[in-house]
């Protein structure tokens, strides 16, 4: 067999959908588990633009850049939906039973870029 008739070809640079990083901090009364944020995120998402609109969106929130101290993440998201997905952010207003607030801090096209910029190195 032939391995490169095998592999799965990728796309290029120019056809692939395009990505935006969305930095936020939450503030509230009580720290704020991942979990129940992503949770609140979604649900957000969901009841802002209706299911079609949250699929588009394509929003991923990246775990292992959740700081729990600090209460600040990134969202991956499509180019096309950072607007949608700031909107929904600003109505969240409950996590947990706890009162909270999410606030956006930046947009990047680079994770490196959101890292040195809004999360502190």
């Amino acid at each position: 067999m032939n391995e490169e008739a095998d592999r799965v070809k990728t796309l290029p640079p120019a056809l692939r959908l395009q990505k935006r990083y969305v930095i936020f901090e939450a503030i509230s009364e009580h720290p704020i588990e991942y979990k129940d944020l992503s949770e609140s995120v979604w649900m957000s998402l969901l009841d802002f633009s209706g299911e079609l609109g949250a699929s588009d969106a394509r929003i991923w929130m990246i775990m292992n850049l959740y700081d729990d101290k600090a209460q600040k993440g990134v969202i991956q998201c499509s180019i096309k939906s950072v607007e949608t997905l700031r909107a929904s952010l600003a109505l969240i207003q409950i996590v947990s039973e706890n009162k909270c607030i999410v606030k956006v801090l930046g947009v990047t096209g680079t994770l490196k870029s959101a890292r040195d910029k809004y999360m502190g190195g």
